[in-house]
C-alpha cells in the first residue's frame, strides 16, 4: 500500500523564478494561494545554498501543513525535516525508504510506461510521468505522450501518476481526465506573473473533475 498524496495533488516544482524574485516568495506565495505539496529542485545551487533553502522551505511547508520532496538528496530530506524525496528512475527506491520514515513519500520521475512499472514495482508512492505536452522546461525526453500516452499509462501503473510538462489551467482537467491523479507545474508557477491565480486555477481546475 502507497502512502497518500496531498490533496490537492497539485506538485509545485521549483526552478530559479525571474529576478527579482526568489524561490522562498514564489513558494511562499504557492503556499498561501493553497499549494500543500512542493518539490525543491535548483540544479545550480551550492551543496551549501541547497541545504539552506531546503531547510527553510520545509520550515514554510509545515507552517502550512504542505509537504515538501527534495529532489535527488536524500541526506538533505534527512537533515530538513522534508515529508519525501523524489528520485529519477535509476535511484534506488529501497535505499530511500530505509533511510527516511515508513511515510515519507517517495516518487520517482519516469518517461515511459516501462520506467513507471519499474518505480512501481520497487515500491514508489507516485510517479511523475513526461513529457505529457511540449515544453521548454523538459527537453530532451523525445517526443510529447500526450493525454492518450497518459491514458495507456493510466491502465497499466497502478500507482498514481502525476502528469508533468506543459500542464497549463487549460488541460489539467484533461489529464485528470485520461488517468492522472494530480498534475506538476514548474514553470508555469515558477515564472507566473501572479502566482497565487495560477495556483488556485489549477487547483480549481483540478477539483471540477471527480
Amino acid at each position: 500500500m502507497t502512502n497518500p498524496l496531498p490533496v490537492p495533488a497539485l506538485l509545485v516544482i521549483t526552478d530559479p523564478p525571474p529576478s527579482p524574485r526568489t524561490i522562498e516568495y514564489v513558494i511562499q506565495e504557492a503556499l498561501g494561494a493553497g499549494c500543500r505539496w512542493v518539490m525543491y529542485r535548483e540544479k545550480t545551487a551550492s551543496a551549501e545554498r541547497f541545504r539552506s533553502r531546503a531547510i527553510y522551505l520545509a520550515e514554510c511547508c509545515e507552517a502550512n501543513d504542505a509537504v515538501l520532496c527534495i529532489n535527488g538528496d536524500i541526506g538533505v530530506a534527512q537533515a530538513c525535516g522534508a515529508r519525501g524525496v523524489h528520485l529519477q528512475s535509476a535511484d534506488n527506491v529501497k535505499m530511500a525508504r530505509e533511510a527516511l520514515l515508513p511515510h515519507a513519500l517517495i516518487g520517482v520521475s519516469c518517461h515511459s510506461i516501462e520506467d513507471a512499472l519499474r518505480a512501481e514495482s520497487s515500491g514508489a508512492d507516485y510517479v511523475t510521468l513526461s513529457p505529457i505536452f511540449e515544453t521548454a522546461s523538459k527537453p530532451g525526453y523525445g517526443p510529447a505522450l500526450g493525454v492518450a500516452g497518459l491514458e495507456e499509462a493510466a491502465k497499466e501503473v497502478s500507482i498514481p501518476l502525476i502528469a508533468l510538462a506543459g500542464i497549463s489551467t487549460a488541460n489539467a482537467v484533461d489529464c485528470i481526465q485520461h488517468g492522472a491523479h494530480g498534475v506538476a507545474v514548474m514553470g508555469g508557477v515558477m515564472r507566473a506573473i501572479d502566482v497565487g491565480a495560477e495556483v488556485k486555477g489549477l487547483t480549481s481546475a483540478i477539483n471540477l473533475t471527480p
